[in-house]
């Protein structure tokens, strides 16, 4: 952990209007993947600047070394901080960066928030919880403080190891 109290960096996330058009490229101008896609991303609860919110989107994810990349597409107009994003105009730049915490309650109560604003909170299913902090003074990106629980873990695991020697066969996979 650095002095500003974030953990390593184990994420970049990218948010794409054309997820086909993104994968296009990841794999076949940077040779990443195989990437996995989750269709219909869904959560026990999530809140968008303090609102209810109902996020739907789809993701894709894969390791690029050790670096896991996720690419994001909202399919629905519903407000999110990926709509959000795409409508300032930033369409397949980077939108996050994930960074992971063992206690959501502890790294809440050692925030400094004159720093950071929350603009999104989500319960994960079955467990789990995610924020999405932006910096006072900060528009883009964003950082994602996962508190993940163990079957998330071993979904990286997956990916990351299918990405170890990958060669090139199979390159978009959907869980």
């Amino acid at each position: 952990m650095n002095s500003s109290g974030f953990g390593p960096v184990i994420q970049h996330a990218f948010v794409v209007r054309d997820m086909n058009a993104a994968l296009t490229y990841w794999i076949e101008a940077m040779g990443v993947g195989p990437f996995y896609k989750i269709n219909n991303a869904t959560y026990k609860k999530a809140f968008y600047r303090n609102a209810p919110a109902t996020p739907e989107y789809s993701i894709a994810l894969a390791y690029w070394g050790d670096n896991q990349i996720e690419l994001v597409t909202p399919t629905s107009d519903h407000p999110s901080i990926y709509k959000e994003f795409l409508d300032d105009g930033h369409d397949g730049l980077l939108h996050h960066m994930c960074v992971t915490v063992k206690d959501m309650n502890e790294f809440r109560n050692g925030i400094d928030a004159t720093k950071f604003e929350t603009l999104a909170e989500l319960a994960l299913e079955p467990e789990g919880h995610v924020l999405y902090l932006r910096g006072v003074g900060q528009r883009w990106p964003l950082i994602e403080v996962g508190e993940f629980p163990p079957a998330i873990y071993e979904l990286f695991n997956r990916v990351k190891s299918a990405s170890d020697g990958w060669d090139g066969k199979d390159p978009i996979r959907t869980l």
